[in-house]
Formats: C-alpha cells, sequence, structure tokens
C-alpha cells in the first residue's frame, strides 16, 4: 500500500470517528486545525495517531526531516512537544497544548 493510500484511510477512518461523536472540544479543534496546519505547509507525510480530549496530538512522520519541521511548526503553533520516539522505523510524537 502506498504512503498516500495509508495517509488517505487514515484521515478517513479518523475522520468518521470524529463525525461519529458530537464534535471536537475546543482544544480538539485547535489541535485538528494545528496539526492539518503545519502538515500542508511543513510535513506532508505527518499522519495524526490520535486527538485527546485535552488537545495532546499524536503523530507520526515518514521522513526525518518532516519530523523535525512538524514539532518546530506545532511548537510555534503553542504546543509543547516531546522529543519524539522512533517506533518501526518511524518518528512519533506527542505534541501537549500550553496553557493560555
Amino acid at each position: 500500500m502506498s504512503r498516500q493510500t495509508t495517509r488517505l484511510i487514515s484521515t478517513v477512518v479518523l475522520t468518521a470517528a470524529v463525525a461519529g461523536c458530537a464534535g471536537l472540544t475546543p482544544e480538539q479543534d485547535r489541535g485538528w486545525t494545528a496539526f492539518h496546519a503545519c502538515q500542508s505547509t511543513a510535513a506532508p507525510s505527518a499522519t495524526m495517531e490520535d486527538l485527546l480530549v485535552t488537545g495532546r496530538v499524536h503523530y507520526w512522520t515518514q521522513e526525518g526531516v518532516d519530523f523535525s519541521a512538524m514539532k518546530a511548526c506545532m511548537q510555534q503553533g503553542g504546543y509543547s512537544c516531546d522529543v519524539g520516539v522512533t517506533i518501526g522505523m518511524r518518528p512519533h510524537t506527542y505534541c501537549y497544548p500550553k496553557p493560555a
């Protein structure tokens, strides 16, 4: 399965899960928006793994350079990100919203 197909399937599944809920919390909405803004401008290989009600964003990237760019973008957007963990050759990270 291609990277693009995998990303599309992940997005569809995540979107369907979110659509089945009552809606996003304000924190989730902020995380969703920040992730997709950074993905489109800084890290096209980034894939969201989960989005907690607290607004914590968990994502992984295919490329190391995308990992660094995504982390930097999220931090500029008001998130505190961990150093990341490599799981199965793919860098994962968690980004937590900074208090307002």
